[in-house]
């Protein structure tokens, strides 16, 4: 088992602790609980995986049907299409997006601690900025 000091397995965990109650946390969520809860969504998703687990199915066939293969292709687009339009999914795609801005903004500031020499690379706004040790914060805005 890899083996961590305690020091950074309790700053990792309370980081853990903060981050499970943050707002960005919070609002991801609550948006695939309304997600999973949604029958429209669900419905699409069913038809997606449906039509996914029969092209895979058809791709490993010894002889395989093409004209069914690039049927499923585009019925498995048309699916993902209405997908995006449905509410619900751009909820948890919105919600994500501002998870992986978040985890995204960590990885920054560790790499920052722990590079210091590093020089910024950034345009001087900190909205920008992917590099610098002093990285923006809520307080900033």
């Amino acid at each position: 088992m890899f083996h961590m000091p305690r020091t950074i397995y309790d700053k990792a965990a309370e980081l853990g602790r903060l981050m499970a109650e943050s707002e960005i946390f919070l609002t991801l969520k609550k948006a695939e609980e309304e997600g999973q809860n949604d029958p429209e969504l669900s419905k699409c998703i069913s038809a997606y995986l449906e039509k996914r687990e029969r092209m895979e199915e058809e791709t490993m066939k010894d002889e395989k049907d093409f004209d069914l293969i690039a049927a499923l292709a585009r019925e498995i687009d048309e699916e993902n299409q209405l997908m995006k339009t449905i509410p619900a999914y751009q909820r948890i795609q919105e919600a994500k997006a501002e998870y992986n801005n978040l985890m995204s903004g960590i990885n920054d500031i560790l790499y920052a601690m722990l590079y210091p020499d590093v020089s910024c690379s950034c345009s001087g706004n900190c909205a920008t900025c992917g590099g610098c040790s002093s990285p923006k914060t809520d307080a900033e805005d």
